[in-house]
């Protein structure tokens, strides 16, 4: 049986091009590894788009610059997300059979399952304190206000699924930029931003503590840890180009506004 080991990068104050262009690279380029990105806060506030979604149509570019924002199209899906210094960024690239997530082996996996089990078998358990923790569409929800949205890719039996969790946000700064998406959670029923979601600071949780309950949670479903610093996981991806011969997924794009 392969050794289940997870290598997890813990890092603060990120610049999220960068964050996501590692998180592309262990996912295409790191194969049959386990790896848990942790990052505390991004260093400028941005906005997050999925790879297929409108600028014009979910970001307010005006005010995007007259904040110094960033816009980066993710190469993952899912919706748009304001990135600032209290969001909590957490990822995890993983094969699809061997993930010790999942209860029963499986050659192919589905993004229902990875949500499923991520909810239930990982952040069910860090997030225990409220009573009212579930996942609802792509959203991990207290009840029926949501703090922590998901994006995923699967290829080849592997996946990727990162979440930014909403520590604390800006409520003006979230209604200033971010325009009300056409397409939205059923379960939002037409509710502003600020309806919508809710903070983990006034839930009880300390930032660090979050953290530290992901790695205790992946450590009781089978995972060994080994940390591994930003850099270094940087050159292992870089390392794996060189060794494929081929060129190097790079699909994340910063977009002037």
């Amino acid at each position: 049986m392969r050794s289940r080991i997870l290598r997890c990068v813990h890092a603060s104050r990120v610049d999220l091009h960068r964050a996501l262009r590692l998180e592309e690279g262990l996912f295409r380029h790191r194969a049959s590894e386990s790896w848990l990105t942790a990052f505390d806060g991004v260093a400028r506030s941005t906005i997050a788009l999925g790879v297929s979604s409108k600028t014009s149509e979910l970001v307010d570019e005006n005010e995007a610059r007259r904040r110094d924002a960033a816009v980066v199209r993710r190469f993952t899906g899912g919706g748009t997300v304001l990135c600032d210094c209290d969001t909590l960024l957490i990822g995890m690239t993983m094969e699809s059979e061997s993930s010790a997530l999942f209860e029963e082996a499986a050659e192919t996996r589905y993004p229902r399952d990875v949500m499923r089990a991520t909810g239930t078998r990982l952040y069910a358990r860090v997030f225990d304190k409220c009573g009212t923790f579930a996942t609802r569409e792509n959203d991990y929800v207290f009840g029926d206000v949501k703090f922590g949205g998901n994006a995923q890719a699967m290829s080849r039996g592997r996946f990727l699924h990162h979440t930014s969790f909403l520590y604390d946000f800006d409520a003006e700064a979230m209604r200033a930029m971010l325009k009300t998406p056409t397409r939205a959670p059923e379960y939002r029923n037409g509710r502003t931003h600020e309806d919508f979601v809710t903070r983990l600071c006034e839930r009880g949780y300390e930032r660090e503590e979050i953290f530290a309950r992901v790695r205790w949670a992946m450590e009781s479903i089978g995972y060994e840890i080994v940390d591994v610093d930003f850099e270094e996981a940087e050159r292992a991806v870089e390392d794996a180009v060189a060794r494929s011969g081929g060129p190097r997924w790079d699909t994340v794009k910063t977009i002037e506004v």
